[in-house]
């Protein structure tokens, strides 16, 4: 089957997502409800997102166990798995809670670097997405600073979606001038990635394996990741972000 799997097949998975997020009648998944009948509650968000970033950790953690990489491209591998486990560490902290940490991969996700990089690709628009309409959201929640943080983690999953569309071959790898916003809401999301939480439906018109891979766990993932080459992180909402307010 992973031999069957083309990557013009993949790329079209971008092109179907602005469809699926239009689609409406969303099943409920894991308690979560559809996102139509009203907008997302704080709690809703930041479950979403722990699941989204906990998946991250796993695909990353995975990638760098199953395939090989440049010097270059390994400490990017490296810095992006941190980086997503720092998400999940601050929306942990925060109460947020991962709906499973079973995720089920598109078959071939990892058969090279070039399909690696184009159902990454997909995954980091999706997370952009997820994440302008946390800002949305909590901004008219009247939370500036969580909106802000929203937007924090956006621009760092845009930077992965670059790095990956250049890793799959695409040219220029900088296609877009704004993130495209896909939902209105963070839980428009669900039924677009459902599959990589049950295994039941295609990812992006792609089958999933038929075993589910466990998230490595945080500890796992520092030994993978090593040397940090990543700045410290400064929240919005860390009160010495903005001490004067």
């Amino acid at each position: 089957m992973v031999e069957k799997i083309s990557r013009r097949h993949i790329l079209k998975a971008g092109a179907a997502l602005t469809a699926v997020a239009a689609t409406a009648g969303f099943p409920t998944l894991f308690g979560i409800r559809t996102a139509r009948a009203a907008d997302d509650d704080p709690q809703t968000i930041l479950n979403i997102a722990a699941t989204a970033e906990t998946f991250a950790v796993t695909h990353y953690y995975r990638a760098i166990q199953e395939l090989k990489f440049s010097e270059g491209e390994m400490k990017y591998m490296q810095a992006a798995m941190e980086s997503e486990l720092i998400h999940l560490e601050f929306l942990n902290a925060n109460g947020g809670k991962a709906l499973t940490e079973e995720f089920y991969f598109p078959e071939g996700t990892f058969k090279d670097k070039v399909m690696l990089g184009t159902v990454t690709a997909v995954a980091e628009t999706v997370f952009v997405a997820a994440y302008l309409a946390a800002t949305r959201r909590f901004a008219e929640l009247n939370q500036p600073l969580l909106a802000m943080v929203a937007s924090q983690v956006a621009v760092v999953e845009g930077q992965h979606l670059l790095f990956m569309r250049g890793i799959a071959g695409n040219s220029p790898a900088n296609n877009l001038a704004l993130g495209d916003p896909l939902f209105y809401n963070v839980s428009d999301a669900v039924p677009v990635i459902s599959g990589l939480l049950d295994g039941k439906t295609e990812v992006a018109g792609i089958a999933t394996e038929k075993t589910a891979v466990k998230y490595p766990g945080a500890d796992a993932a520092r030994m993978v990741i090593g040397k940090s080459y990543l700045e410290a992180p400064k929240p919005a909402t860390d009160p010495k972000t903005f001490p004067k307010m």
